[in-house]
């Protein structure tokens, strides 16, 4: 095989006609069942990278990616109209990049020499100079598929191929390869129902009938796509579970990556309330800190509307103007002129964006009353903006006020109830965020707070870093799990053991202020991985438990981490309060 500093290029060959053929002919090595799984794997890595290495080139270039994607939106507009001739066509420079690079993507596949000819093989050498920065991948990609495409035509060699893969270690590979395929077909299935949704929300519009339908079928899809997994019989069970939890682990780094890791509990609450969202009716979050309330809020602004937040902290010196905006005096030709400068609400109406109100419960009494009148808010609606002089605002499609709150409990300070008048405003649409495992039991595995830990630590491969210890992480996961149950209240068999029963939160036993949340499980595990080696999963608990400034929290929590052997020996029997 030619290397690519090496390899002679179609110009050099002079075009002949079998010169193609007789380069990307296989090999001896080829054609072997180990080189059969070779090539295939480097379909495949030569493909993702293709396309991985187009999309870092081209996003950020809206200009190019609207050209690129006209042709195709206009199609879309085509079918529309024959579907929906009263509804307005959808304009490219609408639509999210994101979305944009999915359309704008060219057809690699499609643009491949169709056969050996001069002008085919000019034509694929061409377009390969239009795209510079995918040109090694693409002509190593084209090779994989050429030499593959041949040795199908090896009758004895695909008998053997067919029999050695169905051992141990090919069939995990196989296996693996086709819950790769599933969790693609997935993201492609939740991809067209996440387009879909968005593009009402881009219209300011609800779902219409066939489009409910649509989203009906492919849910129906989405479950069948595990049952369709073709695992060969006599397969290894481990090496397949291997194979299957390492493509799992990626799956989950990639949406922890991107800003929420779907757990079942995540999945339920964003299809329950996207509806009302899209519809722009103010949806409430409720649940104990540091459970992703927040990040769930963010992840479905950005992912079913295309656009980042107006986002309230309520924490703070929070006031009207820093709500609805304020005047400001600026120079203009060498006067004093005073000018409205909008705040996050009414940058939301005027912009057709999504509002989170962080923490609301946290607000003062006064803010809440003003925003009464606001959550009642539809697009299309107008407001008058009382700190602009009276001046009337119509609220853009796209607006929706997304709200998040503690519970109420003496363990969140300023934190208070919120009237039944203001949660009425929310109507049906209070959900409560609970922790992961919450319906767990003590003896039961934490799985959804070991989905979290390994995503926040994998390597690119799927596995766990060589300088974290198996046990540990274990343990830490359980322990992590053992301090949200207390904390939120749930002491059932098998917790007593760690809780103080002389001091009492909220008329229960348990930890005051102190948890091992979510997010600060991500930040312990993000500080082991950061340090290169130099803080161990054990070095970064005792600097946790050192930060706590609870006396009771300080112990229960010793005696946490200490039963889950996950303190340096120095702190061990050590209880200081």
């Amino acid at each position: 095989m030619h290397t690519a500093e090496t390899k002679p290029t179609p110009t050099e060959l002079h075009f002949e006609p079998s010169v193609l053929e007789t380069y990307y002919a296989p090999d001896a090595a080829d054609r072997t069942v180990e080189g059969v799984v070779e090539l295939m794997t480097g379909l495949r890595e030569s493909m993702q990278a293709v396309r991985s290495d187009w999309r870092t080139a081209a996003m950020g270039d809206r200009q190019l990616l609207e050209q690129l994607a006209a042709p195709h939106v206009e199609r879309i507009n085509v079918s529309r109209r024959k579907d929906h001739p009263e509804e307005p066509d959808i304009a490219v420079s609408k639509i999210s990049e994101n979305f944009l690079l999915g359309l704008a993507e060219p057809d690699w596949e499609g643009q491949m020499p169709r056969d050996t000819s001069e002008e085919e093989l000019r034509r694929w050498e061409d377009f390969k100079n239009e795209h510079p920065d995918v040109a090694d991948n693409l002509e190593d990609w084209y090779m994989y598929h050429a030499k593959l495409h041949e040795l199908r035509n090896d009758t004895g060699l695909m008998e053997r191929f067919d029999e050695e893969y169905r051992g141990e270690q090919m069939a995990a590979t196989r296996a693996a390869a086709e819950f790769l395929r599933a969790q693609d077909r997935k993201d492609e299935i939740s991809g067209r129902m996440a387009s879909l949704r968005a593009k009402a929300v881009k219209m300011g519009r609800p779902l219409t009938a066939g489009e409910r339908r649509k989203i009906t079928a492919w849910q129906k899809q989405l479950s069948e796509v595990d049952d369709n997994i073709d695992i060969p019989a006599n397969s290894s069970k481990e090496k397949l579970l291997e194979e299957i939890t390492r493509l799992q682990v990626r799956e989950w780094k990639r949406q922890l990556d991107g800003g929420l890791l779907m757990t079942e509990q995540m999945q339920t609450i964003i299809d329950e309330t996207l509806p009302a969202i899209t519809r722009g009716e103010p949806t409430l979050f409720v649940g104990e800190t540091g459970g992703a309330k927040t990040a769930m809020a963010e992840y479905m602004v950005q992912t079913y509307f295309g656009v980042n937040p107006e986002f309230i902290s309520a924490y703070g010196d929070v006031n009207s103007y820093q709500l609805m905006g304020k005047q400001e005096l600026r120079e203009e030709n060498g006067a004093s002129v005073s000018e409205f400068v909008p705040g996050p609400i009414i940058r939301a109406m005027e912009q057709g964006t999504p509002l989170i109100l962080d923490e609301i419960n946290a607000m003062p009494p006064e803010l809440l009353k003003r925003l009464n009148k606001i959550m009642q808010l539809r697009p299309g609606d107008r407001f008058t903006v009382q700190e602009d002089s009276g001046k009337v605002v119509e609220v853009q499609p796209g607006f929706c006020i997304i709200a998040t709150a503690n519970e109420k409990s003496k363990r969140y300070k300023g934190v208070d109830d919120l009237s039944v008048e203001f949660q009425n405003r929310f109507g049906a649409n209070i959900n409560r965020v609970r922790y992961p495992d919450y319906d767990k039991g003590y003896d039961e595995y934490p799985r959804e707070n070991a989905q979290l830990a390994m995503a926040t630590v994998a390597t690119q491969r799927g596995e766990l870093p060589p300088d974290i210890d198996e046990g540990e992480f274990e343990n830490f996961v359980r322990a992590a799990r053992l301090s949200q149950q207390i904390f939120s209240g749930i002491n059932g068999e098998g917790y007593n053991q760690f809780i103080d029963t002389e001091k009492m939160v909220d008329n229960r036993p348990g930890l005051e202020e102190t948890v091992l949340a979510p997010r600060t499980m991500v930040d312990i595990l993000h500080k082991v991985t950061g340090s290169y080696g130099t803080v161990s999963l054990k070095r970064a608990c005792q600097t946790f438990l050192d930060g706590i400034k609870n006396p009771n929290d300080r112990q229960v929590m010793h005696h946490i981490l200490e039963y889950h052997d996950l303190l340096p020996e120095e702190m061990l029997g050590d209880e200081r309060i």
